[in-house]
């Protein structure tokens, strides 16, 4: 059996031409172990299998595997199976960009014909990404200025994670789509209750942003209503930066009656290049 480290390094030595370097902006290619571009600044793969492109610190202290954990059990027990199967209607074949991917469970369940590559600053999530056996490549990569060569993504996925159009529209295809997931106005409302939060959720200044940079965009909206499994509830609790912002106390009384149901209501805006 390949090693993660092989298998990324087999992955990238059959397809050149997609990855650029954050600090020159020239074309990187493997060589052995490591990605070069011809000035010489080299991305090492490490052990597991993905590549550090920041050049800063990777966040290792708000977007950790306490939270990611809950969060895997939650989207592989179908909560979100409406929106994915909303997505994989609009997806196009070829490379696909997940934005902030996270610990890469969604990425992993989307049907896609073609290569999937995932990104974010959280290490704990890449690390956890690393382990699901995802046929692509993940990194550790900065939004502002994504590890990618221009127009060679077919398909941008942007699930409740912020956007840069300026990059996105520089990777993206002439022929591809973004697909940007933001949560409306009772997303999670059960957690919101329970932990005392106002339900005056409004992203429309997010839609409205996307709406400037794709006038000709289409919006969906989803809402469907999942039954969390009894085993599952106390995850639910943990699984979002909602509990940040809770005293221990009202965490503690949570836990005590945790939600039997969560509301999932999103807008997917598609927009095409």
């Amino acid at each position: 059996m390949l090693k993660k480290i092989e298998k990324s390094e087999r992955f990238l030595s059959k397809r050149p031409h997609v990855l650029r370097c954050p600090i020159c902006h020239l074309e990187v290619v493997l060589d052995g172990s490591a990605l070069r571009c011809e000035n010489r600044h080299t991305f090492n793969l490490n052990k597991k299998g993905y590549v550090n492109f920041l050049q800063q610190k990777p966040d290792t202290l708000h977007y950790t595997r306490k939270m990611f954990e809950p969060r895997r059990r939650l989207i592989e027990s179908g909560m979100y199976l409406s929106v994915l199967t909303e997505i994989e209607k609009e997806v196009v074949s070829g490379n696909l960009l997940d934005v902030g991917t996270g610990e890469g469970t969604f990425l992993h369940l989307l049907c896609h014909q073609g290569d999937k590559y995932g990104f974010d600053l959280a290490k704990d999530g890449i690390e956890m990404a690393t382990e699901l056996g995802i046929s692509g490549f993940l990194s550790l990569s900065d939004l502002t200025n994504l590890p990618f060569l221009d127009g060679v993504f077919s398909t941008i996925l942007n699930i409740f994670t912020p956007s840069n159009y300026r990059e996105f529209k520089r990777v993206l295809a002439d022929d591809g789509v973004i697909l940007k997931v933001v949560p409306d106005r009772f997303y999670l409302r059960e957690l919101r209750e329970v932990y005392g939060i106002p339900l005056d959720y409004d992203n429309q200044a997010v839609i409205d942003r996307f709406v400037q940079e794709f006038p000709n965009c289409e919006r969906k909206e989803i809402k469907t209503i999942f039954e969390i499994h009894e085993a599952l509830r106390d995850d639910f609790l943990e699984m979002s930066p909602l509990e940040w912002a809770v005293s221990k106390e009202v965490k503690e009384k949570a836990h005590q009656a945790p939600p039997c149901f969560a509301t999932i209501h999103v807008v997917l805006l598609i927009a095409r290049k």
